[in-house]
């Protein structure tokens, strides 16, 4: 359970400390491979870079990397085969929920992760009106078609579809920081999503929010930019409406 301490000292602010969860090396490589696969830069039938590149690229050792690539193996999300043309290869884009869990921000509540979420989607959409490419608009388009065909899919998938179109967003405003920032607040908010059963229950008006803020970048007007992130979390709220955001906190980290 998220535990504060309120320390008050007289003329001082309140301050906040916050539970710190034990730190493994390899959760971290966990959250970093999750989030190029829930992003869409890895997809199913893709390879990793192999161990050693991991490795050097975020600086810890092969074991390390070695036991990243187990706990995701252990969850179904990767398989590993050994000789010249073996690897590691994504075998699943649905990343299960105690995987979400692994690595990111801990100890948030609901309201927190709705209040960081909402300023960052909107910086991301108007970066994204600066710098999306025709490629990028395109493939905005078909994470929104595709949600909107989708048949009758378990809501952890539609909540995976719907999330898609987010990290392309994310993806077209070049801004790696805030990309990677958004992710770990938006696994954090799908773990809450999936544990308390706050689902969307208007999918066509999850799409037409979507194409209303596809179509406001790809106009480049920041004013109708923010109109439509307006709208959009205002119809999101409806999925939140009978929750009290502010008691719900994420179970134990798996």
């Amino acid at each position: 359970m998220r535990a504060i301490t309120m320390i008050t000292a007289t003329g001082s602010p309140t301050l906040r400390f916050h539970t710190i969860a034990p730190t493994r090396v390899h959760e971290e490589v966990v959250h970093q491979i999750v989030y190029a696969i829930r992003s869409g830069l890895l997809k199913e039938g893709d390879r990793l870079p192999t161990i050693e590149s991991i490795a050097e690229t975020t600086g810890v050792s092969k074991p390390v990397v070695g036991e990243a690539v187990r706990t995701l193996r252990d969850f179904g999300v990767v398989e590993t085969k050994r000789g010249v043309q073996g690897g590691v290869t994504v075998v699943s884009e649905e990343i299960p929920l105690g995987l979400l869990r692994i690595g990111g921000w801990r100890g948030a509540t609901l309201t927190e992760l709705v209040e960081a979420r909402r300023p960052l989607e909107r910086e991301l959409a108007e970066l994204a009106a600066l710098r999306a490419t025709d490629d990028d608009i395109a493939s905005m388009r078909r994470a929104i078609d595709t949600l909107e065909q989708a048949g009758d899919e378990p809501d952890g998938e539609l909540i995976r579809l719907d999330h898609r179109f987010h990290y392309l967003v994310a993806r077209a405003a070049r801004s790696e920081m805030l990309a990677y920032f958004h992710h770990t607040v938006l696994t954090a908010t799908t773990v809450y999503l999936h544990e308390y059963g706050l689902f969307h229950a208007d999918r066509s008006l999850v799409v037409d929010t979507h194409r209303e803020m596809l179509n406001a970048i790809e106009s480049r007007d920041l004013a109708r930019i923010a109109r439509a992130t307006d709208r959009h979390w205002e119809t999101s709220g409806g999925a939140f409406a009978d929750a009290d955001l502010d008691t719900l906190v994420p179970s134990s980290d798996v």
